[in-house]
């Protein structure tokens, strides 16, 4: 979870350097979305992200997880499941559910995937307001 939580506290605090660091170089990002011919599963890429996140400024992305459930055996592989609420600059975008891959790589651990599911009406997030964290150490 730590690595989930510095990538996430990276964000927050538009921190691009720890943010960048939680990536395997393979990092793919899916996004499952609602379109009008039915689900649609779009893939962004590492280098794609990156770019995005060059810009952002403290505060303008906030993701809060909710309870979250990570499965890890020693082998080396960690999975992280979690409800989100996503802000954008202080306001609710969306919200849905977060799965996140990890391996230790010689680095330490780095996310291999990021998966998430938008909720979302088109018009308000429909999902449960959660608190802000504060960013960690480590």
């Amino acid at each position: 979870m730590r690595t989930v939580h510095a990538l996430i506290d990276g964000w927050r605090t538009a921190n691009f350097e720890q943010a960048s660091k939680t990536f395997a170089p393979q990092f793919r990002l899916l996004t499952l979305r609602r379109s009008e011919t039915g689900p649609d599963v779009q893939i962004d890429e590492r280098d794609h992200l990156l770019g995005s996140m060059r810009t952002l400024s403290a505060g303008v992305w906030d993701v809060r997880l909710g309870k979250a459930i990570e499965l890890q055996d020693g082998s080396g592989v960690a999975t992280v499941w979690a409800p989100y609420t996503f802000y954008l600059n202080g306001r609710k975008s969306h919200c849905g559910i977060e799965t996140y891959s990890l391996y230790r790589l010689a680095e330490g651990w780095r996310i291999v995937t990021f998966a998430d599911k938008h909720l979302w009406d088109g018009t308000e997030a429909k999902c449960a307001d959660r608190p802000a964290l504060k960013a960690r150490a480590g």
